[in-house]
């Protein structure tokens, strides 16, 4: 058998050859920096424009407001959430009086404090458009498969998910919007 030395990180031929590495991957672009026969480049300075600055937004201007639409697109992204991870407080506070959304959200929290889980493949808002007043939408949307598992992850229920058509009530709160109630519609 042939004899063999094994090199650590802290042996003194690894280190040796460390340094080694090092020293060459440093001096090879210096060398090769200097074997150059261009002129040094000059630096190009920018010259003045004679456009004004953009103004930057200051404290004592206020944020657009967000529109219903994007609003309803919010609260779709919170109830997709609720549902795969088993939190529902951000998707409570988009309709804390709106009873359909409590009572969603309250399912939610009974499987998981059984201990099981939802698991939704996916929610695509198509579209939210104005449904005869400033407070009534309609919401098209796609949702994917979902299944209710138990605590030992065995499924419970499956919805095959598809389009669905809901018209959304909505309430001023301020400056902000909340759910009022929602109605699953049949077109």
């Amino acid at each position: 058998m042939g004899s063999f030395t094994v090199l650590t990180l802290f042996s003194g031929r690894h280190l040796m050859h460390v340094r080694r590495t090092l020293a060459l991957a440093f001096a090879v672009p210096a060398l090769l920096a200097g074997c150059s026969d261009d002129p040094e480049p000059t630096p190009k300075i920018p010259e003045p424009t004679s456009s004004s600055p953009t103004p930057t937004p200051t404290e004592s201007e206020t944020p657009e407001a967000e529109s219903p639409e994007d609003f309803v697109r919010r609260w779709q992204a919170a109830a997709l959430k609720a549902q795969n991870v088993g939190d529902t407080s951000e998707y409570r506070a988009f309709g804390p009086k709106c009873k359909p959304c409590l009572e969603f959200a309250d399912q939610v929290d009974q499987i998981y404090a059984d201990g099981g889980q939802v698991r939704l493949a996916s929610l695509r808002v198509v579209s939210v458009k104005s449904a005869g007043g400033a407070d009534q939408f309609r919401l098209t949307r796609v949702l994917g498969r979902t299944r209710v598992l138990n605590a030992e992850g065995e499924e419970q229920q499956s919805f095959e998910g598809g389009r669905e058509v809901l018209s959304v009530f909505l309430e001023p709160v301020g400056e902000e919007w909340r759910i009022k109630n929602f109605l699953r519609t049949t077109a």
